[in-house]
């Protein structure tokens, strides 16, 4: 690589990370232990199996992480997909959206759900446009939906804005055929021309009385549209002055009555994540948020935003309830396996010291069968080299320099790539 090429790169730290279920991936860069957790170099087919997906670069002006949503691999298989909320104890606040060929599997593959973590305070433009997701949950820092930040996503049809929304942009969610209705949270204030053009199949918007400037053509083509809000506020003389038909709602609180888009079902591997993206009715309740319990954490645990991780082998049940008073609640079976084999996301080894040093061999490998063969190879022997003995992983750091481990599991005639992780070692490092 020339030089030139690697100044430009030197402030990025760039992880292709995907889901259990994608077998190969890009992890690009080197590292440089003397200024920053930054890994520079070149990039190299491995196997980061994660519950995340894109690529992420380090911002050493605010100590942070930003996420580039792209895929090298084909996760045809995969149900959801998640960003991360942090790398290395720094968190994930940026999501860009990054140029590709048109057949880019990120794009094509059929998924039930994407994951965008409550650290994520700002969507580029055009972010999830063309995406085949379902469903996504937003995080609650979000306070606008950026220019055509979910164009063409056909088969979402429906999905809950974040409380903090205060602006939804040119094309927001424009050529979202199948949206049917979608509450716009209470603080929003513009909604910009084009927003919903062309969204079909789109019956029910709930303007509020917060709203106070509609841009042009922001509902073409919703020719089935009805608008509820309030009479005498600016989206009820908006829709009057361009004939669309309303439905008037006083200002009083709106209880659930029903929660919905739940499976009363589901299995979910150790080690990896299923997402929950249950819905209100009626879909302009006032408080549409949610609160989840697992019966057994030790078994499957829940977050607040209806992330599950199966934890252990077993069977639990989490609850999904409302928090407006209603006492509305629903319950998911949740049977856990055993999940693919895969490596921990966030082990790697910088800075390590001249010498032999172990650690368990279960904090660097997920789900690992105790009757196979592990390996690991060095993309650079004089640098380091590791080997795995009775469930302990001996690294042996010789001299100053990077290099990239290599995983993969043997299991008779059979040998897979289990995935990659870099290592750096430091015979300057002082304490």
């Amino acid at each position: 690589m020339k030089k030139s090429v690697k100044t430009k790169l030197a402030l990025l730290l760039t992880l292709i990370l995907t889901v259990p279920a994608i077998a190969k991936a890009d992890w690009g860069g080197w590292y440089d232990g003397n200024t920053s957790n930054t890994w520079y170099g070149d990039t190299y087919q491995a196997g980061i199996p994660v519950n995340g997906i894109g690529r992420y670069g380090y911002q050493p002006e605010n100590d942070s992480f930003y996420c580039f949503l792209e895929s090298s691999s084909n996760p045809k298989s995969q149900d959801f997909f998640s960003i991360e909320d942090s790398i290395w104890g720094k968190p994930v606040t940026k999501l860009f959206y990054l140029i590709m060929a048109d057949d880019d599997p990120f794009y094509a593959v059929s998924s039930k759900g994407f994951y965008v973590p409550d650290s994520v305070t700002d969507l580029d433009s055009l972010v999830f446009q063309w995406a085949d997701f379902q469903n996504v949950y937003l995080s609650k820092a979000l306070t606008k939906i950026p220019k055509y930040a979910f164009a063409g996503c056909k088969n979402v049809k429906q999905l809950q804005l974040p409380d903090k929304l205060k602006k939804i942009n040119e094309g927001a969610f424009s050529y979202c055929t199948n949206l049917k209705q979608i509450k716009i949270p209470e603080k929003v204030t513009i909604i910009e021309k084009k927003a919903f053009e062309n969204c079909k199949n789109l019956t029910k918007i709930y303007l509020p009385a917060s709203v106070k400037t509609i841009e042009k053509n922001a509902f073409k083509g919703c020719d089935k549209l009805t608008i509820y809000c309030q009479k005498d506020s600016y989206a009820y003389k908006y829709a009057k002055k361009n004939k669309i038909k309303t439905k008037l709602l006083s200002n009083k609180t709106v209880k659930a009555t029903q929660i919905t888009n739940l499976p009363k079902s589901i299995t979910v591997g150790t080690q990896e994540t299923y997402l929950l993206f249950p819905f209100v009715e009626p879909f302009y309740a006032t408080n549409q948020n949610l609160a989840y319990i697992s019966e057994d954490p030790s078994i499957a645990e829940v977050n607040q935003n209806g992330k599950v991780e199966g934890k252990k082998k077993g069977e639990t049940t989490i609850t999904v309830m409302t928090t407006d008073g209603s006492h509305l609640e629903k319950k998911v079976k949740v049977t856990v396996k055993k999940g693919e084999i895969a490596l921990n996301p966030y082990f790697s080894l910088y800075q390590l010291e001249k010498g032999t040093t172990e650690f368990n061999v279960d904090a660097m490998l997920y789900n690992r069968n105790p009757k196979a063969t592990y390996q690991i190879e060095s993309s650079d022997s004089k640098i380091a080299t590791a080997k795995i003995e009775k469930g302990t992983l001996k690294v042996t750091a010789k001299k100053q320099g990077n290099a990239v481990f290599v995983v993969t599991e043997k299991k008779g005639k059979t040998k897979n790539e289990i995935g990659s992780f870099p290592i750096s070692v430091d015979t300057n490092k002082k304490f």
